[in-house]
C-alpha cells in the first residue's frame, strides 16, 4: 500500500502539486518565494541558473471563498539551464514525476512562465514550450497555465500588443494550447496576482502526465514522446556544430597561408574550435546517457530522490 493511501482511508484531501516551468531567468524561484518563503528555494541574478534539481515548496492557500488548501509548488530547472544539460533537466523531472506516479499522487496543474518582455519567442523559448507540451500531453492542456510576468516592467499597451500578437493570437506560439484547453493569465509580481494564479489551478482535477503514463506502460525515457523530441534536438544540434567546425577549420586554413599576418586570427579560431569540439563531446555524452536511461536506472534515482526529499523534510506532512 502506497505511504501516502493514508488520504484515502482518512476521507481528506490529498496535498494539491502544482508544478512551475519555464525559461532560466523567467522568475519561476521569485513567483515561489513570494508564496511560499521557503528559505531553500533560492533566487538567482540575470540568467544564471540556480534551480539544479527538484524543489517542492509548501504553502497553506485560502481561495477566496475560504476554502483551505495543501500546496506544494514544484520549482523546475528550465531546458536551457546554465548549469544543467538538457538531458540532465529531462531525467530529473521525470525522476520526480516517477516518484509522484509511485506515490498515487496527481498534479494538479503546470504553471508556464514567459516574459511579456521578450518580444520574440526565441530557439531557446520555443524548445522549453515543446519540452512541457510533450511531458504534459495534449489530453492534459486544461491543467495548464500560461503566465506572462513582468508587466510592471514595461508599457501596459506594448505589453498587451505582445501577448496578443506573439502568444494568443491566430499563428501565436500559445494559439494552438490555448484552443486545447490551456488557460492563460498575466503576474505583475504582485503576492494578490500570485494567489489569483493559484486559485484557478487548485480547483482542476489532478492528472498524470502524458509521460507518466508512457512510463508505467513500460516505455524507457528515450522512447518517450519528451523523450524522443530530446533526441531530434541533439541531432539538430550535433549537425549545427559539425557545420561550424568545417567552416572554421576551412578559414583556418585559408589563414595559415599567411600565418605571419593572421597569427592572432588563428589563435582566436584555434580558440573557438576547442570550445566547440568540447560542446561536441558534450553533446555525445548526453545522447549516450539518454540512450541508456533505463527503467533500472530510473528506479534507481527515484528511490535515492525520496530518501533525498525526506532528509531536507519536504515531505513532512505526508509521511
Amino acid at each position: 500500500m502506497s505511504k501516502f493511501s493514508k488520504w484515502k482511508s482518512m476521507g481528506t484531501n490529498p496535498p494539491i502539486f502544482i508544478g512551475v516551468m519555464g525559461m532560466t531567468g523567467v522568475g519561476k524561484s521569485t513567483f515561489i518565494n513570494s508564496l511560499t518563503n521557503d528559505p531553500d528555494i533560492r533566487v538567482g541574478k540575470g540568467l544564471r541558473s540556480c534551480t539544479k534539481e527538484i524543489q517542492p515548496a509548501h504553502l497553506k492557500h485560502v481561495t477566496t471563498d475560504g476554502k483551505s488548501y495543501d500546496v506544494y509548488l514544484v520549482d523546475t530547472p528550465g531546458f536551457d539551464d546554465t548549469e544543467m544539460s538538457d538531458t540532465d533537466v529531462l531525467l530529473t523531472f521525470v525522476d520526480w514525476l516517477g516518484l509522484q506516479y509511485q506515490n498515487e499522487l496527481k498534479l494538479s496543474g503546470l504553471i508556464y512562465l514567459h516574459r511579456i518582455t521578450d518580444n520574440r519567442m526565441t530557439g531557446t523559448a520555443t524548445r522549453n514550450l515543446t519540452m512541457m507540451r510533450k511531458l504534459c500531453g495534449e489530453e492534459n492542456m486544461k491543467n495548464v497555465l500560461l503566465v506572462t510576468t513582468r508587466w510592471e516592467m514595461m508599457d501596459y499597451e506594448r505589453c498587451v500588443e505582445v501577448e496578443r500578437e506573439e502568444l494568443l493570437g491566430a499563428g501565436g506560439f500559445w494559439h494552438g494550447m490555448v484552443s486545447q484547453g490551456a488557460g492563460h493569465a498575466r503576474y505583475n509580481g504582485t503576492l494578490g496576482a500570485a494567489r489569483q494564479i493559484i486559485d484557478r489551478i487548485v480547483v482542476q482535477s489532478p492528472v498524470f502526465l502524458r509521460i507518466q503514463k508512457e512510463l508505467s506502460e513500460g516505455k524507457d525515457v528515450k522512447d518517450t514522446e519528451a523523450g524522443q523530441a530530446l533526441i531530434t534536438e541533439l541531432e539538430k544540434q550535433a549537425l549545427k556544430r559539425e557545420r561550424e567546425l568545417a567552416q572554421i577549420r576551412e578559414d583556418m586554413l585559408k589563414a595559415s597561408e599567411n600565418a605571419e599576418r593572421n597569427a592572432e586570427l588563428l589563435e582566436e579560431q584555434r580558440k573557438i574550435s576547442e570550445d566547440l569540439i568540447k560542446k561536441m563531446q558534450q553533446d555525445q555524452e548526453n545522447m549516450q546517457k539518454m540512450l541508456e536511461a533505463d527503467r533500472a536506472m530510473m528506479q534507481q534515482r527515484i528511490t535515492e530522490l525520496q530518501a533525498a526529499l525526506g532528509r531536507k523534510r519536504k515531505w513532512c506532512i505526508i509521511q
